[in-house]
């Protein structure tokens, strides 16, 4: 029996912390009266939790709170941002890039290199880029590393350790967490889809703040989406969810991706300034400031890909409803493109109407992966006990 009741005792403790941390963690500075009235912890017990959160260095104190007329003020107390650390590692299409963040996602250093390809080239990118990520920060052992998030392009297990495949990187079955736990024991790892991470970077700092349903769409090289349903990732039946980009659009074999992808985009615009005899552009920033500039010949070839971008989003509305759209890639490049597919959202016969402020460009946009890598990890490590979920 004593040994039930110390085991029950033991078990409110840390679930009593971890609540504090997950308040702090949102809340970002609450004194230890608020922490007693929100948690209906008694002071006592917040006072001798939080010393201990204190000299575990999870928790300082950061000055006193401001209050209207006399009286005592209350001292705050927040997160400690150099109290550990995550990392965050994007691994894409053509960079990969590690970064050390604080306790409150702030990036304290990063290291960026190309990318390499196949399951024992990556694991050992990565490894590689963690220790030199790290070495950019003085004194940070390994100790201090509260998790580690990795986001690819691919498709990833439920489990979040497994890249399932990914085509570009030629990688199959990489459990990435058993090729790297033995070099940095007992710090968590969690994988997940490069577009999904940055769909969450964006609910959760960026653009989507305060909303519940995102879709993001990234348009680059490729085209990736994420979805976030009620603040949380959806990845879908084993991690598939979001693989669009070759919806076909008519019954020769053309899909999505061979009309609104950057590389389609920029060998169509040569070919077709080849045939014409004017200046072949030698890059899709030129391609734009020319089709803003108003070449005739560019505005059938955007015709389309508008067309085509239209029918992609409204049909993603119309399936899902989430309350913004974030796009990132190219697009948001291209002012009046963007504004054109705004409109032709808000003129499309939707069953509700659709909000201009419901298409929104990306805040983090290349690092939405990097962020998101990051910003997982953070709610993770302060994540609130499921028993009060």
């Amino acid at each position: 029996m004593a040994v039930t009741m110390k085991g029950n005792l033991q078990l409110m403790k840390e679930i009593n912390t971890a609540t504090i941390l997950n308040l702090l963690h949102r809340k970002q500075r609450l004194s230890r009266a608020e922490i007693s009235k929100i948690t209906r912890l008694s002071a006592t017990t917040v006072s001798g939790l939080v010393e201990e959160l204190i000299a575990d260095n999870m928790v300082e104190e950061a000055g006193e709170q401001s209050m209207v007329g006399a009286g005592r003020r209350a001292m705050t107390l927040q997160i400690k941002p150099n109290g550990g650390y995550v990392l965050g590692v994007s691994v894409g299409n053509t960079w990969l890039v590690c970064a050390v963040f604080n306790l409150i996602g702030e990036k304290i250093s990063e290291y960026k290199t190309e990318v390499l390809t196949g399951n024992e080239a990556i694991i050992g990118q990565i490894d590689a880029s963690i220790q030199a990520c790290m070495a950019k920060v003085p004194g940070l052992k390994l100790e201090l590393i509260k998790g580690i998030g990795i986001a690819v392009p691919g498709i990833i297990n439920e489990s979040g350790e497994v890249i399932t495949l990914s085509n570009f990187l030629k990688i199959k079955d990489l459990n990435v967490k058993s090729e790297l736990s033995s070099k940095y024991p007992d710090i968590p790892f969690q994988v997940t889809n490069d577009s999904n991470a940055a769909a969450f970077a964006e609910m959760h700092g960026g653009v989507g703040e305060n909303r519940n349903h995102l879709l993001y769409l990234t348009i680059n090289e490729g085209i990736g989406s994420g979805l976030v349903l009620n603040k949380e990732i959806f990845s879908g039946y084993m991690g598939a969810v979001g693989e669009i980009a070759h919806i076909p659009i008519n019954s020769s074999g053309g899909s999505i991706e061979t009309v609104i992808t950057t590389p389609f985009i920029m060998e169509r615009c040569k070919q077709e300034a080849k045939a014409l005899g004017v200046k072949i552009p030698d890059s899709m920033e030129k391609i734009l400031r020319r089709y803003e500039a108003g070449e005739e010949w560019l505005q059938p070839i955007f015709k389309q890909i508008l067309y085509v971008t239209t029918l992609l989003v409204a049909t993603a509305v119309n399936f899902i409803s989430p309350e913004v759209v974030v796009i990132e890639g190219w697009m948001i490049d291209s002012e009046l493109f963007f504004d054109k597919l705004r409109d032709n959202l808000v003129q499309f016969p939707f069953p509700l109407p659709f909000a201009p402020d419901r298409l929104i460009a990306s805040s983090y946009r290349e690092e939405g992966s990097l962020h998101g890598s990051a910003t997982l990890m953070l709610q993770k490590l302060f994540k609130a006990p499921s028993v009060l979920q």
